[in-house]
């Protein structure tokens, strides 16, 4: 079973991976015709995040994590 979770594991990651640098991508590319994409964004998951009241544990870490997945996918390329 070892063996066919590692795969398993492997796939995941190759997977998020891929979603991730195409999700920089597509940011990055309308961003140059809606410089207010980022911000909007980030907005947009706040919103979200703010309607989960109230704030258990879990709820503040899935919120922690949210804006840390979402500030890698919107940061500008350096």
């Amino acid at each position: 079973m070892g063996q066919k979770a590692d795969i398993f594991e492997m796939d995941t990651g190759a997977y998020k991976l891929a979603l991730n640098t195409v999700i920089r991508a597509l940011v990055e590319h309308a961003s140059g015709a809606d410089p207010e994409l980022r911000g909007r964004i980030t907005s947009a998951m706040e919103t979200y995040i703010a309607n989960l009241a109230p704030q258990s544990e879990r709820e503040e870490d899935f919120a922690e994590r949210a804006r840390g997945h979402v500030a890698s996918l919107v940061r500008p390329p350096s």
